[in-house]
């Protein structure tokens, strides 16, 4: 298991991710994004999924399959930006979010669909 490749394409693909995935309200503002934290998400990407955590003030605290990350994320125009410290090498992976049913959702610069959810709110 490539838990490097699982966590670098979970958040918002290396390239300003695509909106090729029908979506219900096109693109989230950066004020619609902000909102989202604090919280707790999981994310699904290639049938894997990583639980992870993020603060107003931009750390993430990330986990999958016993493996643990801290990152921080920030806007960069409307575009979500996630850094994590060992699963992109602090690089940035930024993009912008669209809504699926319960989901938030991109497709990255490799067209994988990347979506992932609130974990502490109730869910439709």
């Amino acid at each position: 298991m490539a838990i490097r490749s699982i966590s670098a394409a979970v958040l918002f693909g290396a390239a300003v991710l695509t909106a090729t995935v029908p979506a219900e309200a096109g693109s989230l503002a950066k004020g619609e994004v902000t909102k989202l934290f604090p919280g707790q998400f999981e994310a699904k990407v290639k049938g894997y999924r990583v639980s992870f955590t993020g603060s107003p003030g931009g750390a993430l605290a990330g986990q999958a399959y016993g493996q643990k990350d801290k990152g921080r994320w920030y806007m960069q125009g409307s575009a979500l930006c996630v850094v994590w410290n060992k699963w992109t090498k602090g690089k940035a992976h930024c993009g912008e979010i669209s809504r699926q049913g319960g989901w938030y959702v991109a497709v990255n610069g490799e067209g994988e669909v990347l979506k992932f959810r609130r974990t502490d709110l109730a869910q439709n």
